[in-house]
């Protein structure tokens, strides 16, 4: 019966999808990701491929790349990640709060900052930050979206600075993509 449910809603999900976003431009509104409490769509920028058969051995949501490369040889890349709301992690801000403040301890090198946000699909607003990492020279910026029981995070990362800089604006088209769907409910 749950699988039957379950088939029900994503044939209902792409039913909406198709008629109400309107965002046909390759015929294609994006990919929808679900897990125990979300679903939410994402569309991967032109030129980069979403893979969510990789991501899961990597313990996320989902991984980009570009075309022509991989994961494991991307020199930039793009992950989706899901943060569960509970007691020790209750609020969107203690969410971001502990991610930096684990990302400053791993080195003294290591800078914050406070990036534009962005508008979402859906009209929230994704609360972006940069990451230096000075140990390992690495550049991400990241952003947190709030839903009810989860944040939702999107980074771009890159130890190549030029390369970094070039994909930022992939990085904002699959921000900007996300559109939450439905917080889906054990039973």
């Amino acid at each position: 019966m749950q699988r039957f449910k379950a088939a029900l809603l994503v044939l209902f999900l792409l039913a909406v999808q198709s008629q109400s976003l309107g965002q046909k431009v390759d015929g294609t509104d994006g990919t929808i990701l679900m897990g125990r409490h979300y679903s939410f769509i994402l569309k991967e920028p032109s030129e980069w491929v979403m893979d969510g058969e990789t991501a899961k051995s990597q313990g996320l949501q989902s991984v980009l790349y570009k075309a022509g490369s991989s994961w494991k040889a991307g020199v930039v890349v793009m992950y989706v990640r899901v943060v569960y709301k509970d007691e020790t992690q209750p609020t969107l801000e203690k969410v971001i709060g502990d991610d930096v403040s684990d990302f400053v301890k791993q080195s003294r090198d290591s800078k914050v900052t406070d990036l534009r946000a962005f508008s979402t699909r859906d009209k929230k607003h994704a609360i972006v930050k940069g990451f230096y990492d000075g140990a390992n020279k690495n550049y991400e910026s990241v952003a947190f979206i709030d839903e009810p029981r989860v944040v939702v995070i999107v980074a771009l990362s890159s130890r190549n600075k030029d390369e970094f800089d070039k994909s930022v604006p992939a990085f904002q088209a699959l921000v900007s993509s996300y559109f939450f769907v439905k917080e889906l409910v054990d039973r």
